[in-house]
């Protein structure tokens, strides 16, 4: 859950944790994208507090603030994304089970021109 989130919010900000978790609009973001990815593995009987997404967001907290995701890096790059893996695939796991998941979405969608590498949109 937590990587979705690093890995969506970094690369799509194309930024590292410190500004995101810093500003309040980001920060909402951030945990908004790890409360999807809570109520889609609830959805599938996985036993998570509701709260989890909270919990991690002091996960975020801890981290240095240079701190930033494998795809984030990979994205500067030009390499292959994980996006259809992470939050491409909350997304499509959401779907199944009737579950939003806009901002896990707005992330794949976002990221969509690149997911194959390159430093064009495709």
């Amino acid at each position: 859950m937590f990587l979705v989130a690093l890995s969506g919010t970094t690369t799509t900000m194309r930024t590292t944790i410190g500004p995101i978790r810093s500003n309040p609009q980001t920060r909402d973001f951030l945990l908004d994208v790890m409360r999807e990815v809570v109520a889609v593995g609830r959805a599938y009987g996985i036993d998570l507090p509701e709260d989890y997404a909270e919990q991690r967001l002091r996960l975020a907290d801890d981290l240095a603030p240079d701190m930033t995701s494998s795809m984030h890096h990979d994205l500067d790059r030009g390499n292959r994304l994980e996006v259809r893996w992470l939050s491409g695939g909350v997304a499509q796991l959401g779907r199944a089970v009737r579950v939003p998941t806009p901002l896990n979405r707005a992330i794949a969608d976002i990221l969509a021109l690149r997911a194959d590498g390159g430093d064009k949109p495709q």
